[in-house]
């Protein structure tokens, strides 16, 4: 059986492999395709990917902290990849296509995306640090993505960055929003239900109405000039002179 090293090395296409314990910290990985491949505890703690194709692949307790993945491919037509049990905390995502990937019981303390195409995405990752009794917020970073449709489990996303990205028809129902940002963003039709959005930041976002009264709470949320017609038929009122 190859190792994963070999692999890549091979700069060929490789297709139904499975790799279990291979370890390739901060391995510099560029222009290879992976096809139904699946990775068993394989570490890629400070790996950088370039250029790197994983389609319909599966990830299971590997571990990829502080990785870096550049216009890498996750996903094609409508097959995406899947995420399981695996730690991804302050790895980073740009320019990639992670459309309909999936993200199960993932750590992900200051993971971010920048410039990525995630519509269809459903992220279950557990996005703060928690020693002992004590959490440390970090939160979960979006920058300019695509997320429509995408599905976030109910969690603690506090602190989390939603900007200048596509959040239309998005869930976000049940989530712990306190301080989370989503200034500039598209938000019509996003669910909001249950959600906390206390010190929340929606300034300069795009809406036609926002269901306030299904969240559980928006106490001191930002907002703009520009929002408060839309505000005000979210509520339900007219404005007249």
């Amino acid at each position: 059986m190859r190792t994963l090293e070999q692999a890549i090395n091979a700069a060929k296409p490789v297709e139904g492999a499975r790799f279990d314990g291979d370890d390739l910290q901060e391995f510099h990985v560029s222009e290879v395709e992976f096809r139904a491949c699946r990775f068993v505890n394989c570490n890629f703690d400070y790996a950088s990917f370039r250029a790197v194709k994983f389609i319909a692949c599966s990830f299971d307790h590997c571990s990829f902290k502080e990785a870096r993945f550049k216009d890498c491919l996750f996903a094609e037509g409508e097959t995406g990849s899947e995420w399981r049990y695996s730690d991804l905390s302050k790895a980073e995502f740009e320019k990639s296509n992670l459309s309909l990937n999936k993200f199960v019981g993932c750590e992900g303390y200051m993971l971010a995306f920048t410039d990525c195409a995630a519509p269809g995405l459903k992220v279950d990752i557990e996005a703060q640090r928690k020693i002992r009794s004590q959490v440390i917020p970090g939160g979960l970073r979006f920058i300019r993505c695509k997320l429509q449709y995408a599905e976030f489990a109910p969690g603690d996303l506090q602190d989390s960055l939603f900007e200048s990205c596509d959040l239309r028809d998005a869930s976000l129902a049940g989530s712990k929003l306190n301080n989370a940002s989503f200034r500039g963003s598209s938000l019509s039709n996003i669910d909001l239900t249950g959600a906390v959005l206390d010190h929340a930041n929606l300034s300069h976002a795009s809406f036609d109405e926002l269901d306030f009264q299904s969240m559980a709470s928006f106490h001191a949320l930002s907002v703009t000039r520009d929002q408060h017609e839309a505000i005000v038929t979210s509520f339900g009122l007219l404005t007249v002179d």
